[in-house]
């Protein structure tokens, strides 16, 4: 079966545009759920396209989502707290706990056919097992004990939770499809005009991911990924929106169906630099010192069962190269657009997720 309504959570961040792109380039009807000042931004972006309009939801877990997906077939839940969140501990639990189970009753309720989540490698152990059913055994008592420098416990727990409360809610609804996906780090370019999500420079951390990419733009660079895996933005599209036509998930039991999706090559960052200076030699000044940059090896992940389910082939996934260098010039793109706006280009050189 075919569906042609979709609902995007999280729809104004990195990943969350890039599938309501594709949906609407595949001709569906999307709504994009965004709130505050990224609601008018989103709409700005997507402006040339009928079948798109914005919801304003302040907050899944206290928003009244009874007739938010009427005639809605698919949900996918893309919208998270991140790690750079500095909020009560209270709010993400209530987040990834009651507005995860709020959010998907009221979908099945009205009808949603099918639901796919967007989680995190996180949720793994990094030594592994990479199993449907293999968990990080960090809780919210953990997250609750720690302070304010280890903030990036809670978004571990959080996503935990959240992956958790989303599979146990499938086991009791089999009448609703439910499919987890966790990429490792995502990077890619940006949807056009993605500047108007990111207008001016106090605002980087809207880029997400795709921060770390930035930073390689400055030749005083400390800001590197303290994790290994990585896929290209592309290539998580994809598999979101493959996964729900795919009927082979049919197969598989509630619990299983929750995948773990990296590309099958390292994130070497001393070879990508230099790979930047040789295509994009007016950058050169720019870029960081490849000699202070990392190499992390591939995310184990199960390839053969990512092609069967998800739909990506295993020689389709972008090379680093391309993935960062895309990306590099989304960032230009939006540099230029700070410029016309008045903006004086200045990134603090510190993490954004700790």
């Amino acid at each position: 079966m075919v569906y042609t309504s979709y609902f995007v959570t999280g729809a104004s961040g990195l990943l969350g545009s890039q599938i309501v792109k594709k949906l609407l380039d595949a001709g569906y009807t999307v709504q994009g759920a965004a709130r505050g000042d990224k609601v008018s931004q989103l709409a700005k972006v997507f402006e040339t396209y009928d079948k798109f309009t914005v919801v304003d939801i302040p907050d899944l877990a206290s928003s009244d989502l009874n007739t938010l997906f009427k005639d809605v077939e698919v949900l996918i839940h893309v919208a998270a707290i991140l790690p750079s969140f500095r909020g009560p501990m209270e709010v993400v639990e209530k987040f990834a706990t009651e507005g995860t189970e709020k959010m998907m009753n009221a979908a099945r309720l009205a009808g949603v056919k099918s639901i796919i989540v967007t989680g995190s490698q996180v949720t793994y152990n990094i030594e592994g097992p990479f199993g449907p059913r293999d968990w990080r055994p960090i809780t919210f008592e953990d997250a609750r004990k720690t302070t304010e420098a280890q903030h990036f416990v809670v978004y571990i727990a959080q996503k935990i939770i959240c992956e958790q409360t989303v599979m146990n809610w499938a086991e009791k609804h089999r009448d609703t499809r439910v499919v987890i996906i966790d990429p490792t780090y995502i990077f890619g370019p940006f949807v056009p005009n993605y500047k108007y999500i990111v207008n001016n420079p106090k605002l980087y951390s809207a880029e997400s991911t795709n921060y770390f990419v930035h930073f390689l733009l400055r030749s005083d660079n400390e800001v590197f990924v303290v994790y290994p895996g990585w896929v290209d933005l592309r290539n998580i599209a994809d598999a979101h929106v493959n996964a729900i036509h795919n009927t082979a998930i049919d197969q598989l039991e509630p619990r299983d169906r929750r995948f773990l999706l990296g590309a099958p090559e390292e994130h070497n960052w001393k070879k990508v630099i230099e790979h930047v200076k040789e295509v994009r030699p007016e950058l050169a000044a720019r870029l960081s010192d490849p000699e202070k940059a990392p190499v992390w090896p591939m995310q184990v992940s199960d390839l053969e069962r990512n092609e069967k389910y998800l739909g990506i082939k295993k020689d389709s996934y972008h090379s680093f190269n391309k993935s960062i260098v895309d990306t590099i010039d989304g960032i230009l793109d939006i540099e230029k657009y700070w410029k016309e706006q008045g903006f004086e280009i200045s990134l603090p050189n510190e993490h954004l997720f700790n």
